[in-house]
C-alpha cells in the first residue's frame, strides 16, 4: 500500500507551541492603518475613487434604472419552507430514528413497543446451527477484511481521551467506523447464506438490499400520547423471503405471554427520548415495496460515541425498537390490513456496535399498542454477545486473535431461522 493508514495528518512542530500561538495571535490582532490619500496626490488634484463606496459604479454605468435582483426568487437562494416539503403534515409526530439511546434501555424499548422481553434466543433456534459448515478461519478473514484489508483513507475524528482530556491529539486518516463494521456485515452475511444454500436448508429465494430506508407509522403511543408514532432508519442490508418467517411463538404461547406484566418505567416517561417532526411518510416504506416479499432480517453498525458511549441495555434497546420498526413496516406494507393474531409477523434484527453483536427477534402480535387490547408482541433479546475484540478507530487491527464461535452459532441460527 502506498499510503500507510492511521498515520498523523500532520506532524508536531514549532506552530503547536504555547509561545508561537501566542505570537501569531498577536501578530494578527494587530490593526494595520488606514489608507490615507498622500499630499502630493491631493496637490496635483487627482481625484481618488473608493471602491467600497456604494456610488463608485454610477459614472460607469449611469443612473438608470437598477438591476433586478434575481436572487430574490430564485430556488437557489431562496429557503423553502417546512410547509412546502410534500411530507409535512399538520399533527406532529414522535419520532424515533436511532439517535439517542434510551435512558431505560430495554424496558422503555419493551414498553414503546409493547412487548414480552424474552431473554436468549430459544434452544430449538440454536440447535439448527449445530453442523455449521464456516470455520473459524473463514470468520476471521471477513473480520480483517474490514478491518485491515480495505484501502479506504479518509480523515477520521480527533480522538479524545477521557484523562487526558487537554491534549489535542493529531487526526489519522483511515477506514471509518460504520464502514468497517458493514464491511464485516457483508461478508458474514454472505458466508452465512451461501452456507444455507450448500447445507439444502435454504427455502425460498432470499433477497438482499443494502442501505434501504425503512418507515412505520402508528396512529398513535399507546395511551401515552394520542400522536402519531413513526419509527424511520436506514439499515444496511435487508434480507426479504418470498415466504414470510414461521411465527416461534404459538397462539397459546401468546395468550399466555399477554397474561404477563410489561415492566414499569415510571417515574420517567417513555417518550423522553423520542425526537419530534412535520416531516414523515403515512405509507410504510420498505425495499421492493411492489414485489411479493417478506422482510426477513435487517442488519447494521453503530458507532460509540468518544465522549457518551451507549450502555450494553441502550444499544439492546436501540437494537429492539429497530426490529420493531421493520415489523410494523412489514405489517403495514402496501396499506393492506392484516390479521396479525392469525397470521404474526417475525422480523430479526443484528446489530454490530465495538465488536459485540444484539441478536434480535420480534413476533408482532398487535398493532394497537394500547391497553384496551390485552395482545402484546413477544421479543427474544440476546444482547452484547462478543464476537471479537477491536482496536480503538485510530489504530489498525492487523490480527484477530480470538472469534467468539458460540457468538457465531447463534448469528448464523438467527439468520437461518426461517
Amino acid at each position: 500500500m502506498v499510503f500507510r493508514k492511521y498515520r498523523p495528518a500532520k506532524q508536531w512542530g514549532k506552530v503547536d507551541t504555547r509561545v508561537f500561538k501566542a505570537i501569531l495571535k498577536a501578530r494578527n490582532n494587530r490593526k494595520s492603518a488606514h489608507f490615507v490619500v498622500p499630499e502630493a496626490v491631493k496637490a496635483a488634484g487627482v481625484t481618488v475613487y473608493d471602491p467600497n463606496d456604494p456610488s463608485f459604479m454610477t459614472p460607469i454605468i449611469g443612473t438608470g434604472k437598477p438591476l433586478p435582483d434575481l436572487r430574490v426568487d430564485h430556488p437557489t437562494f431562496r429557503v423553502p419552507s417546512v410547509e412546502e416539503h410534500p411530507l409535512y403534515h399538520d399533527t406532529r409526530c414522535f419520532l424515533f430514528d436511532g439517535s439517542t439511546p434510551m435512558s431505560d434501555g430495554i424496558d422503555q424499548a419493551a414498553v414503546l413497543s409493547k412487548a414480552i422481553v424474552r431473554e436468549g434466543l430459544p434452544e430449538t433456534v440454536i440447535h439448527n446451527a449445530s453442523h455449521v459448515d464456516i470455520s473459524e478461519e473463514q470468520v476471521r478473514d471477513a473480520i480483517l477484511h474490514g478491518e485491515k484489508y480495505d484501502p479506504t483513507l479518509e480523515k477520521l475524528p480527533r480522538r479524545f481521551d477521557p484523562v487526558l482530556f487537554w491534549i489535542p491529539h493529531p487526526r489519522v486518516y483511515g477506514t471509518p467506523v460504520t464502514k468497517r463494521l458493514n464491511i464485516i456485515l457483508d461478508n458474514l452475511s454472505r458466508a452465512i447464506l451461501f452456507s444455507e444454500i450448500r447445507s439444502g436448508n435454504s427455502s425460498g429465494h432470499i433477497r438482499l438490499d443494502r442501505d434501504e430506508p425503512i418507515s412505520a407509522t402508528l396512529p398513535n403511543v399507546g395511551s401515552f400520547a394520542p400522536s402519531p408514532l413513526v419509527l424511520r432508519f436506514q439499515p444496511h442490508i435487508t434480507l426479504q423471503g418470498s415466504k414470510p418467517i414461521t411465527p416461534w411463538a404459538t397462539a397459546d404461547e401468546v395468550e399466555e405471554a399477554s397474561q404477563l406484566q410489561i415492566p414499569n418505567i415510571a417515574p420517567l416517561s417513555p417518550l423522553i427520548d423520542l425526537g419530534s417532526d412535520h416531516i414523515y411518510n403515512d405509507k410504510a416504506v420498505v425495499a421492493r415495496p411492489s414485489a411479493a416479499l417478506a422482510v426477513h432480517a435487517i442488519l447494521w453498525s453503530r458507532e460509540q460515541d468518544q465522549k457518551y458511549p451507549w450502555t450494553k441495555e441502550q444499544n439492546a434497546a436501540n437494537a429492539v425498537l429497530h426490529t420493531f420498526g421493520a415489523a410494523v413496516a412489514e405489517a403495514t406494507r402496501g396499506g393492506l390490513s392484516r390479521d396479525l393474531k392469525k397470521d404474526p409477523v417475525v422480523v430479526k434484527g443484528v446489530q454490530i456496535v465495538n465488536g459485540k453483536v444484539d441478536l434480535i427477534s420480534f413476533q408482532l402480535n398487535t398493532l394497537n399498542l394500547s391497553s384496551e387490547d390485552p395482545t402484546k408482541n413477544i421479543v427474544w433479546v440476546e444482547k452484547a454477545c462478543p464476537l471479537y475484540k477491536p482496536k480503538p478507530f485510530y489504530e489498525q487491527l492487523t490480527e484477530v486473535t480470538h472469534v467468539n464461535m458460540d457468538t457465531w452459532k447463534k448469528f448464523v441460527a438467527l439468520l437461518w431461522n426461517k
